[in-house]
């Protein structure tokens, strides 16, 4: 009789024991019943029983080129015999713990890989107590059929928004590392895929830098060279820098002169803490450009402002037109 059947037996003999006896004869039933299953449980754990378990399978070593022909195999069964007293720890535990297949190198082109069970009983035995002994493996081998996968390089895009807490700013914008991610699939799929996107993010009152990983989203039939990417948002209190800059002109032909009124004009600029002192006017242009004044609203020209600053975030010009006199020159 198997471990697993005497625990059975012993649960139909309590059930037995509810039912309804006169005080005196249901405590001799009883005493009688205990008596007789500490008698049953003596002699099981002095004598060797069978017992069958199911240990599960950690694959590693699986290249991302690869596609995998149908299920791997999740659990190996495992027969074998150990003393009564051990039995009923793999009977509480129903499991083992998973046992490591490698399947580094074994990958090459297309084709099928079978990989015999027996190679793994040391690892099998390692998990079982040292009194077990007779073990048997089903099934006898593992079968992986595979074909390989074309590959691709795309780009890595930011979805969702990262938003700043009132008073706070992204000073240079939302980027991902790595910007590009090699990808693997069937050459339909990848002649259609642009590009690889983060699951959505959605990040709100932000008060400090972002700088976390965030998994990708894999298109169907898609393997992935790495399956998370880096998300990077600088995030500050932002001021606002208030800078004096001269009018110049561009595509303004060689035999006239512009001169405007006024000469300068104020640049209000929204930069972060943290560069205020680093944005000077410099680093701003604030230009009438000859190719876009107008014939109909003589003599008023609109302010255009251009920065060689990443660290300027947005500004506003006072004031936005300006008089302007064309002379020729002499």
């Amino acid at each position: 009789m198997s471990a697993k059947k005497s625990i059975r037996q012993i649960k139909r003999l309590g059930k037995k024991a509810k039912a309804p006896f006169p005080t005196k004869e249901a405590f001799v039933f009883l005493s009688f019943l205990i008596f007789s299953t500490l008698l049953w449980f003596l002699y099981k754990v002095s004598h060797v029983q069978e017992l069958k378990v199911k240990v599960p399978i950690e694959y590693v070593g699986i290249p991302n080129n690869v596609e995998l022909v149908g299920k791997l195999p999740k659990t190996l069964n495992v027969q074998f015999k150990d003393k009564g007293s051990a039995l009923f720890t793999y009977i509480l535990k129903q499991e083992l713990p998973p046992f490591k297949v490698d399947l580094t190198g074994q990958f090459k082109g297309t084709g099928r890989i079978s990989l015999p069970t027996n190679k793994y009983e040391g690892q099998i035995f390692y998990k079982l107590k040292p009194t077990a002994t007779q073990i048997h493996i089903a099934p006898d081998s593992l079968i992986i059929n595979y074909y390989s996968l074309y590959k691709k390089v795309v780009p890595v895009r930011f979805y969702g928004y990262i938003q700043p807490a009132q008073q706070f700013i992204i000073t240079h914008g939302i980027s991902v590392s790595p910007a590009f991610l090699e990808v693997y699939g069937n050459k339909q799929n990848l002649d259609t895929l642009k590009a690889i996107y983060t699951e959505p993010i959605h990040l709100k009152d932000v008060k400090d830098s972002v700088n976390s990983e965030f998994y990708l989203k894999v298109p169907r039939g898609i393997h992935l060279s790495q399956p998370r990417v880096k998300v990077h948002a600088a995030v500050e209190p932002f001021t606002e820098k208030t800078l004096e800059v001269p009018v110049t002109s561009i595509n303004l032909p060689d035999q006239y002169l512009l001169r405007t009124f006024p000469a300068t004009v104020k640049v209000i600029c929204v930069v972060g803490i943290s560069h205020f002192k680093t944005l000077t006017s410099e680093s701003i242009q604030a230009v009438v450009n000859y190719n876009t004044l107008s014939r109909i609203n003589a003599g008023k020209a609109r302010i255009q402002v251009f920065s060689t600053s990443s660290d300027l975030i947005r500004y506003h010009v006072s004031p936005e037109t300006v008089d302007f006199l064309l002379e020729i020159k002499k």
